[in-house]
């Protein structure tokens, strides 16, 4: 077994970390490189962490050419989310998520909306009263896309090849934050936990439920002294 992983390493320190640092403005790609016998050789899976500013939005794409964004940064932000999809030659998607209904995670999701073929969407099912979520949703409905809110321990099935688990969401959240949906991606070795703006308190609802232990943590809420504590991140990267 063998896996690589090809990442910047000021990069590594803020996903991992929250460090505060000045981002050079470029997007931040993580390539992942696995292979345990010839089959899976040439098999690999990309998580593109795209620069929206202040915000998030993931791409992966999966060992058998599948494709799931997560989060799609502010409005003005979701025109460069479509232009770095068609870059990567991404025609359509398999699943969207929404993580919950902040502005800095769902605004981008408008434009990718209107210009990506979409096969499921994926939400917290936080209810929020904001123009820009009620337009998402609209949207969603008058293109016929299947809704989905799922539950914590459920398993988005996005290729044969890759383990992706729920490991929180809370439809009746007290806040946008709390209901958070966080994911744990599993291909072979190599694991991302991407927590969304998932608080403190999020993460030790997790901690005795799950195994946390990942290849690369992607910090919550952008690094806030909200997430990220101690016992977290000594649980994410315990040996």
């Amino acid at each position: 077994m063998k896996y690589i992983v090809s990442f910047i390493s000021a990069f590594l320190m803020f996903v991992t970390f929250g460090c505060t640092m000045e981002m050079p403005n470029v997007t931040q790609e993580t390539k992942v490189e696995t292979s345990s016998n010839e089959t899976n050789a040439n098999k690999e899976m990309s998580v593109h962490f795209i620069d929206v500013g202040q915000g998030d939005s993931i791409l992966i794409q999966s060992p058998e050419g599948k494709n799931m964004l997560i989060d799609g940064g502010k409005k003005e932000k979701g025109k460069d989310v479509v232009t770095y999809l068609r870059q990567q030659g991404v025609e359509k998607l398999e699943y969207v998520v929404a993580t919950h209904p902040d502005s800095d995670h769902i605004g981008g999701l408008l434009a990718v909306l209107n210009s990506v073929t979409i096969k499921n969407f994926v939400d917290s099912g936080k209810e929020h009263t904001t123009e820009t979520y009620e337009k998402m949703l609209q949207l969603i409905l008058d293109k016929h896309i299947p809704f989905i809110v799922p539950n914590t321990g459920d398993t988005i099935h996005l290729d044969s090849d890759l383990e992706i688990t729920v490991l929180h969401t809370r439809e009746d959240a007290n806040d946008n934050n709390e209901a958070s949906i966080v994911l744990k991606v599993q291909y072979e070795e190599v694991s991302f936990l991407l927590t969304g703006d998932a608080d403190t308190g999020v993460e030790k609802s997790m901690l005795n439920e799950y195994d946390l232990k990942s290849t690369v943590l992607k910090a919550g809420h952008h690094g806030s002294d909200t997430s990220s504590s101690d016992a977290f991140i000594r649980e994410v990267h315990r040996k």
